[in-house]
């Protein structure tokens, strides 16, 4: 079917036929949902197991081992990794990019349900990794009252309103405290009652319930009958009788208050939270996996609004918001894509100086991006920044094939022919070369749909988008635009233009001068490859978000009080800053289920105020900052400063670069970690230097006499036991107060602060008699390791490496010298002991082979689909010649922009595969129907590129322009497609320039090296032929 014959023949049908695709389209837009980022799910799970009481040597022995051992065997796992922490059990198993992780997890439920752990440790938590784990929303809530009344308000009001919002997954709030009921046992009174914490315990267990009685029967109604023994207050707790001494005739019955002390306590408390200085609650909410992130954050921001007016004392603030930064991004990109495509048809009417062709052209772009709407709907895809990015990167290519369109029928309009007719003509002679190079554009987005991983998961969306709007693009050209111009393009005269005549003197001399041409291009190449270690490289653009993030370690061992006082100190600092807005503390372990940090670490969060009012960039402030700290606090106290980037969080990149220590002796890793560490100082641009094997906190350790303790009939399980449960306390029931279940703990008073009350304490052998610990072992200091790390079953340590003033690929480079350097001195065994670098290099270096394999897979599909439309293997190999071209203005526009070439400048080059050939196909697509026309190689040369030449630059220079937006970054969101949109600005430049020179050039040797070939054939056929000649004549 001649598609632009039936277009322009049949103009209503086109009408109407766009009308409806505009109807879906709108339909869809608002049916996408919106997010920051494409979903992207790492095949990742985590076991976690809580072991309460434990040390880190004591959950690695019986708790990660064992649970190592069972899930390693699991199909699919690429990595294993775990720590042992005071309490807790990580283990961290890694899968194949790809891989439906929910198979594993039900293999890993089944396999753990099987193992055999102690049954003070707790049951394995399967958790799977996923983005959207991450909190949509962190907000503070201060008041001028006590921080137990908010408390009240917050957990029994305000977090049961928040959790019944549509796509709220969880809502925890880190700050505050809990009540228990506790019950101290005095150790003397206990000893002559001749009780005992587990006896007491018991007696509390068995005594406060409620038992069903059974049914009796009366007047023929039945009546359930219940036996009362609940305790409602803790007064009737004192009064509980758990013991009775004879005394003479009489008994004497001994009450709970007579040995203990009852009493309504705070739990320990494991976590403080600070807004702006002020003691708060923090509370931080988490979306389901399919919600909208913007419509949960609207309605969390309108339930805190009704709060403010209930409660008017009480102060909300915000302080990280998903659908906010959300709504800037895409607001962002959005106005890209509407400036970039305003400055293409700006571009397009200085070009073709007719407003009515240059709305028939400009038609294509909001048509095409509706299109686009109603395919990505359909899709199952998102908007989100890399989606609309996409559309961004595109609407300057969006009105290439309408360009060359448009000029073709004004060409044939020029032959004498009737608007319709060429209308028909023109569009017909280039659909071959339009259609051609859009699939040359589109294929080099068809490897990263397929190619998987982190790069796959991230550019899929992006990639898709780009070829919807570029296959609608090419629909438009080849129906909507010929149809109307049929009806309404004028009829002018076509004259040559004062550009034509310049570059017709450039070709005829380049042609004149072909060898120099050559040899000036390689020139340029060749400086250009030279310059390319000069630009750094990263794996993800940073992106400025307005927050940065200070994490804080004091030395091990010390406790809340000294971490806050510290905090505080960073909290005045940090308040008086410039741009500075809002400053959230979390001191201590805020993630009971983690266990993450303890006492000695803290965690600030500073967000900055609107980016239209700040004064400097979000790293210029966080620099302040760094440099008004490290005058004032402690040298003891080490502070690791992060910018909030939500794409590095979503893929598990850090700021420092991470190298692995691994091996079967833990003492061996331990010295190669001195060794390297030392090294690793040497370099100037490393700050700071940490490991997660850091200096044991000071313990107390009970050396158990095992001989002692047999003869006593005890065991050093039973032993530990009993300290555990002295020392811990043990929760022997609930009692309701008011209306909420707290935990009635029973420990022995007075244990926790002295050596001596321990070495005291006496445990009831299996024989009766009770015998004090200091009798049975002895309690002596010691040091524990705060974490014990593993790497796929073996001891493992990580080196963290803080820098600064070089990128991530730099400090890689001489990280890894260093480690080589180590590797050779001290002779090490790499198969042993592997030294290696992980975290943001490790996926920096796999995106990278990632994005090579996609660019080669890019450049054979290119070739092949212009060999099918030329018909040869030798056009096309001269098209691809304007690659290397591409390179020397992507070289050039980094180093001039300061950019690092990280993995969306990398497809920025994947991008200028399918875009840089489209000038030459254009051009050689036309030099050979010329030739075939009888026209010499030389002039055919020439008159394409003469007629070529305005469609080529209108081209170009719109695909520039519609980029230029992006490459600038109006604001956040756009950061992370800037280094993309520079890239391809410069590359499409350098390209189109010298396409227009060598590819004709290359052509024209290309065909003197067949001339040549011929005329030798001619040659020896013709010596062939007086050779016969002269043989029949003899």
């Amino acid at each position: 079917m001649n598609l632009p014959k039936f277009s322009v023949r049949n103009p209503i049908t086109t009408i109407m036929m766009m009308l409806l695709v505009v109807i879906l389209g709108v339909v869809s837009v608002s049916n996408l949902k919106l997010d920051l980022m494409p979903n992207i799910n790492p095949p990742v799970l985590a076991v976690i197991t809580n072991y309460p009481g434990a040390g880190p040597e004591e959950v690695k022995e019986m708790v990660t081992k064992p649970v190592e051992e069972t899930v390693s065997t699991t199909p699919g796992l690429k990595s294993l990794q775990s720590s042992s922490r005071d309490n807790t059990s990580l283990v961290i198993l890694q899968y194949d990019w790809g891989m439906d992780v929910s198979e594993a997890r039900e293999d890993i439920t089944s396999k753990l349900n099987q193992l055999n752990l102690h049954k003070d440790i707790g049951q394995p938590m399967i958790v799977k990794f996923d983005p959207t784990m991450l909190p949509v929303m962190q907000l503070a809530v201060a008041s001028g009252q006590s921080l137990e009344e908010i408390q009240t308000i917050v957990n029994h009001e305000l977090v049961p309103q928040l959790q019944t919002i549509e796509g709220v997954a969880s809502v925890t709030v880190a700050g505050g405290f809990n009540e228990e009921v506790l019950i101290h046992l005095n150790q003397d009174k206990l000893n002559q009652t001749n009780l005992t914490q587990e006896k007491i315990t018991q007696l509390i267990q068995a005594n406060n319930l409620t038992y069903p009685g059974g049914v009796l029967t009366q007047d023929n109604k039945e009546l359930n009958l219940r036996v009362i023994g609940k305790e409602d207050s803790i007064d009737t707790l004192r009064q509980l009788p758990i013991s009775m001494i004879p005394e003479g005739n009489a008994v004497n019955v001994v009450t709970l208050a007579d040995v203990a002390k009852v009493e309504m306590v705070k739990k320990d408390i494991n976590s403080i939270a600070h807004t702006n200085g002020k003691e708060s609650l923090m509370i931080s909410i988490q979306k389901e996996g399919t919600s909208n992130t913007v419509e949960v954050t609207k309605e969390v921001g309108v339930v805190i609004d009704s709060f403010k007016q209930d409660y008017k004392a009480m102060e909300f603030t915000v302080s990280a918001d998903q659908g906010e930064i959300i709504g800037q991004s895409i607001g962002n990109v959005s106005s890209s894509l509407l400036f970039g495509g305003a400055f293409a048809i700006i571009m397009i009417l200085l070009f073709l100086r007719s407003v009515g062709s240059t709305i028939i052209i400009a038609i294509g772009i909001p048509f095409s991006v509706i299109a686009t709407f109603a395919m990505m709907y359909f899709s199952g895809l998102t908007l989100n920044i890399m989606s609309l990015g996409g559309l961004a990167l595109g609407v300057g290519m969006l009105v290439d094939n309408a360009i060359v369109v448009i000029e073709n029928i004004y060409r044939h309009i020029s032959l004498n022919k009737t608007r319709i007719t060429a209308a028909i003509d023109g569009t017909v002679e280039v659909a071959g070369a339009i259609t051609s190079s859009t699939l040359t554009t589109v294929a080099v987005f068809l490897p990263i749909v397929f190619i998987g991983g982190l790069v796959g998961d991230l550019f899929k969306e992006l990639a898709l988008t780009v070829t919807f709007s570029l296959l609608a693009s090419l629909a438009v050209a080849l129906t909507v635009i010929p149809s109307l111009a049929g009806m309404l393009i004028k009829v002018k005269t076509v004259k040559q233009t004062k550009e034509n005549k310049i570059y017709k003197n450039v070709i005829t001399w380049a042609l004149d001068h072909r060898l120099v041409t050559v040899v000036l291009s390689l020139a340029l190449l060749i400086g250009s490859v030279f310059l390319i270690p000069r630009i750094g490289t990263e794996f993800i653009p940073a992106q400025d978000e307005g927050i940065f993030k200070i994490d804080v370690s004091l030395p091990q061992g010390s406790n809340l009080s000294s971490t806050l006082k510290v905090v505080e100190e960073i909290e005045t600092i940090a308040m008086n800053v410039t741009d500075v807005e809002i400053v959230t503390a979390v001191v201590g372990n805020a993630n009971p289920l983690m266990n993450s940090g303890g006492n000695e670490t803290a965690s600030l969060n500073i967000t900055l105020i609107d980016s239209d009012s700040r004064t400097k960039p979000t790293d210029k402030v966080m620099n302040d900052l760094k440099d008004k700290l490290s005058s004032t606090i402690s040298k003891e106290v080490h502070l690791d400063f992060n910018l909030s980037n939500s794409m590095a969080a979503m893929s598990g990149q850090t700021s420092a670069a991470e190298i692995l220590v691994a091996g079967p002796n833990a003492a061996q890793v331990k010295e190669y970690v001195a060794e390297l560490s030392t090294r690793l100082k040497t370099i100037k641009e490393v700050t700071a230097i940490s490991d997660s094997m850091e200096v044991g906190k000071k313990e107390y350790q009970f050396i158990v006499d095992k001989e002692k303790a047999l003869k006593n009939g005890l065991t050093t399980h039973q032993i530990a036991t009993f300290v555990n449960q002295s020392i811990q306390g043990q929760v022997a029931t609930k009692l309701s107060n008011s209306g909420v279940e707290k935990d009635v703990r029973v420990k022995v008073e007075g244990l926790n602060n002295s050596k001596q009350a321990i070495e005291n304490l006496k445990i009831t052998s299996p024989l009766g008699t009770k015998i004090a610990l200091k009798d049975l072992g002895a309690v002596v200091e010691g040091q524990s390791p705060t974490t014990i790390s593993r790497d796929n079953q073996q001891d493992a340590t990580t080196i963290y490496a803080n820098f600064e003033n070089t990128d991530m690929g730099t400090i890689s480079g001489k990280i890894q010298t260093e480690i080589d350097t180590m590797i050779q001195d001290l002779s090490i065994n790499e198969t042993m002991y592997p030294i290696k670098m992980v975290g943001g290099t490790e996926m920096m270096n796999d995106a990278f082979g990632s994005l090579t394999l996609a660019m080669i897979l890019s450049v054979v599909f290119v070739y092949m689909i212009m060999a099918s439309q030329f018909g040869s293997l030798i056009h096309p190999l001269i098209i691809l010649v304007t690659l290397p071209l591409a390179m020397i203005g992507v070289t050039g526009a980094l180093l001039l922009t300061g950019q690092t070439f990280g993995i969306t400048a990398f497809m920025g080059i994947i991008i200028l595969v399918g875009i840089v050939v489209n000038n030459a196909i254009v051009f050689i697509d036309y030099a050979n129907k010329l030739i075939k026309e009888n026209l010499p190689v030389r002039a055919a040369l020439i008159k394409a590129g003469t007629t070529r030449l305005r469609p080529i630059l209108m081209t170009a220079l719109t695909t520039m322009l519609g980029l230029l937006p992006l490459a600038v970054g109006l604001g956040e969101g756009t950061e992370i497609q800037a280094p993309m949109a520079i890239a391809v600005i410069g590359g499409l430049l350098s390209s189109t320039v010298l396409t227009l020179i060598v590819v004709p050039v290359v052509y024209s040797l290309l065909e003197s090296l067949k001339g040549i070939r011929k005329r030798i054939k001619l040659v020896m056929h013709t010596l062939k032929e007086v050779e016969a000649e002269m043989i029949t004549a003899k």
